[in-house]
């Protein structure tokens, strides 16, 4: 009898009224501001792939009035039968003024539109020319009187203009990093400056884009297909360029000192007071140059689409990522000492003086890329077409004396030159859309010389309901540092697309309007070792009530380390005003070569956010970590809690003010050397909208 009423219900489940539901994510995404972002990301609520997807995505824009069905399907929640409707309505109508005509026109429901509003830009063409509207964003972090000085600070701005015109810049004062590395033949290794404050602007680009033409030079992305030969966009469904000003941060202090005693007599890193600053803000190094595209040449029943790209790109790259190729021809000999990094000491005035050795050091502007590539793809419609991408990359070390290279674990291949040549293509028809993509990777390693990647795909959209699923097979040679292609975990060499053969599974329905399930199941095999791994996670969301939601999600993961995660939250918004949260976590970790014991962590977390008027937003934050329960002497317990205000200053300006407590509570050594402890840090932030 229990079994039968189970049946019926799911039955019942089944046949219920259903809305949308999409698989790109973890969870439905519903954000106001990056910071949004980056609670999902601390609270493990999406993986960290995810979340550098949903930044950048929030960071740049999807142009409602001009993206294509790629382009569409790259906002959270939406499924190929909304971006089909999308696009219909926008044939229809011509323009879609405001995202709300989607509502009254029924193309979407309301909750959808809202969860777009941070990802979409609303442009119309019949704007005045000279009108022009952008944003500058401004902030700093400073973590007390053990930090150094100026406090960290950066500063984004983007404007656009005559319909077409895109600028957007980024701008960091790094204080943490070394300076101007270069080859000292004395000590036979590297050597730089020390850490000094400079302004840096990482990304600044200019893009002009009409309906035929997309320009952009300056720092740009770019990619492809199902990313198997070329894509460093973070996105799911590549196809084309944008400029590129991401900036993002980290919230952990580093160590103030990293020093080795290198020549002299003892470190210079006191060992009982191990001093922590602020982090400076970030970003990633994509490509810099010039990229065009020819977006839609008419061409037979269809149209030709074509871009070509070529970079320049200056980078940084980690010390123990190089060693010296002149005294070593194979980086892979890890036993042979001139195989490994050449140390790097820290200059001093006197050139002959003993000097320190840097540890953990990043050296900035290192080798320097050469890349041009090339994509050319024919499409019938939205849903079918034929594409060959192709790129080709020489890097080149700038520093001066020596000859260097990159050691196997780092991403770019070692060697010499290196790129990729690939195939990809897609139809559809009704509710099913079918996606391929086979590539030919070359590089110049020694016992190498590229391989073949294959990625199968298809995803059935039904209503309320989407299905991915997708084969790969990445050879064991198949080295290509610029695919980002589906993949699992684990790594060889630095990369991920590499030495597996695997199948893949996501499903996400939502079953009338109270209950949403999301699942993938992944499994896949080592090439070289012949090693059976595996991946699953399901999450259930229910809207127990109007004002109450419960969530529960668990992960099991079987590769070289396990790891069992199972973690619930329970929501409480009874005004739209106030909301509060608390989530639970139960972790399970464990190695195959450690035996049966699991190290056991938890986590519990509160949120509670209030806006006791329109024009300000107050957040609370408390979370506890306690890793490895049983042994409180080997990793971290920490008690983190943040009070952040955001107030609404003119119409569309935001003043942002956040204050964070984090105090660390075990029983460690490095704990108790920590400085300071507890971490006190002020964030600041301003955005001025026109």
């Amino acid at each position: 009898m229990p079994l039968r009423r189970a049946l019926v219900f799911v039955c019942l489940l089944a046949l219920a009224p259903r809305t949308a539901s999409a698989v790109q994510y973890e969870l439905f995404i519903d954000i106001e501001t990056e910071e949004d972002l980056y609670d999902l990301l601390v609270t493990e609520q999406i993986s960290e792939s995810s979340f550098n997807a949903l930044l950048l995505l929030y960071q740049s824009r999807v142009e409602l009035n001009r993206a294509s069905r790629q382009g569409l399907y790259l906002l959270p929640n939406l499924d190929y039968g909304h971006v089909d409707r999308i696009l219909a309505y926008r044939r229809e109508v011509g323009v879609i003024r405001g995202l709300g005509d989607l509502v009254a026109a029924r193309v979407l429901e309301s909750e959808l539109v809202r969860s777009m509003r941070a990802f979409v830009i609303v442009r119309v063409p019949d704007t005045p020319k000279p009108h022009a509207n952008g944003f500058l964003r401004v902030q700093g972090r400073w973590s007390g009187r053990h930090d150094r000085l100026p406090p960290a600070s950066a500063v984004q701005a983007r404007v656009k203009a005559l319909h077409n015109l895109d600028i957007g810049v980024a701008g960091t004062l790094t204080r943490n990093g070394l300076h101007r590395t270069r080859w000292d033949p004395n000590r036979a290794a590297l050597s730089a400056e020390a850490e000094r404050v400079r302004f840096d602007v990482p990304k600044l680009y200019i893009e002009w884009e009409d309906d035929e033409w997309e320009i952009v030079a300056g720092t740009y992305r770019v990619g492809f297909g199902q990313r198997l030969t070329f894509d460093v966009t973070d996105q799911a469904t590549p196809n084309g360029s944008f400029g590129d000003y991401e900036l993002r941060r980290d919230d952990e202090l580093g160590l103030a000192c990293r020093r080795s005693a290198g020549e002299l007599q003892v470190s210079p890193c006191p060992s009982d007071r191990v001093t922590r600053v602020t982090p400076d803000y970030a970003w990633t190094n994509r490509l810099a140059g010039v990229a065009v595209g020819l977006k839609a040449l008419p061409l037979g029943p269809g149209w030709l689409q074509a871009y070509a790209w070529g970079s320049y790109q200056v980078h940084r790259i980690a010390q123990i990522e190089i060693f010296d190729a002149e005294g070593c021809d194979d980086p892979r000999r890890d036993e042979d000492p001139a195989c490994g990094a050449p140390p790097v000491y820290v200059r001093t005035g006197d050139p002959t003086a003993p000097a320190s050795v840097a540890a953990l050091a990043t050296l900035p502007a290192m080798y320097v890329e050469g890349l041009a590539g090339v994509n050319t793809s024919y499409f019938w419609n939205e849903r079918a077409h034929v594409g060959l991408t192709g790129y080709g990359s020489v890097p080149k070390w700038l520093v001066r004396g020596v000859e260097l290279g990159f050691q196997e674990f780092s991403r770019k291949p070692f060697g010499g030159p290196f790129g990729a040549l690939g195939v990809d293509a897609a139809f559809g028809f009704r509710a099913q859309d079918f996606f391929a993509e086979v590539a030919r990777s070359f590089d110049s390693q020694l016992g190498g010389g590229g391989g073949y990647g294959l990625v199968l795909r298809s995803v059935t959209t039904l209503a309320g309901s989407e299905v991915d699923v997708s084969a790969r097979y990445y050879g064991t040679k198949y080295v290509n540092p610029y695919a980002r292609p589906v993949s699992a975990p684990d790594e060889l060499d630095g990369l991920r697309a590499r030495d597996e053969a695997g199948l893949r599974l996501r499903a996400a329905t939502q079953l009338g309007r109270r209950l949403g399930l999301r699942m993938a199941v992944d499994g896949w095999r080592e090439l070289s070792s012949g090693t059976l791994n595996g991946l699953l996670f399901a999450r259930t969301d229910l809207r127990i009530a109007a004002s109450w939601a419960w969530s529960l999600w668990t992960e099991y993961r079987n590769s070289a380390s396990q790891r069992f995660v199972l973690a619930t939250r329970l929501a409480y918004e009874p005004v739209r005003r106030f909301a509060i949260s608390g989530q639970f976590q139960h972790r399970w970790v464990g190695s195959k070569l450690a035996g049966p014991r699991f190290q056991q962590d938890v986590a519990a977390i509160l949120n509670v956010t209030t806006r006791p008027v329109d024009l300000l937003r107050l957040r609370l934050r408390v979370r506890y970590d306690f890793e490895d329960v049983w042994d409180n002497h080997r990793l971290p317990q920490t008690l983190w809690a943040y009070l952040d205000a955001a107030l609404t200053v003119r119409e569309r300006d935001m003043l942002r003010v956040r204050y964070d407590l984090r105090a660390f509570l075990d029983h460690r050594a490095s704990t108790r050397a920590r400085v300071p402890n507890p971490e006190h840090w002020l964030w600041l932030e301003y955005i001025f909208r026109y």
